[in-house]
């Protein structure tokens, strides 16, 4: 049945950890090349590496899912955009803001997609 009365804690020290894995991996991503695919490509790995992970454990709802791969994805962004936002000039910001709108698009679509695959499969009885 499941955990039908018992909820699980979050364990957000496991998922911070995903998330500064991430952050390192999108840092060098993004101090070697700066393209803005790249870096979203090196983030959704990291999610979806968890998302992989929480189907093969098969404990997670969609919500839940949900709420760990938009965190693990903001953390490991994070550090990867500021490095390309503070340096940006005002005739750059246009073009940063249209590619951070885009970005936040596929992060989210990725986010739900990823929530999809590793939610916990239906159980009949």
């Amino acid at each position: 049945m499941g955990n039908l009365f018992l909820r699980e804690k979050e364990r957000w020290g496991l998922w911070s950890f995903w998330g500064v894995v991430g952050a390192m991996l999108t840092t060098y991503v993004a101090m070697a090349t700066k393209a803005p695919l790249y870096i979203t490509l090196a983030a959704m790995c990291v999610v979806i590496l968890v998302s992989s992970w929480m189907l093969y454990s098969k404990r997670y709802d969609f919500l839940r899912a949900l709420k760990v791969t938009a965190y693990v994805l903001f953390v490991s962004v994070l550090p990867a955009l500021t490095l390309l936002i503070i340096p940006a000039t005002k005739q750059q910001r246009g073009e940063l803001i249209m590619q951070s709108v885009l970005f936040a698009l596929i992060a989210l679509i990725g986010c739900v997609v990823c929530a999809l695959i590793a939610k916990r499969p239906k159980q009949y009885y």
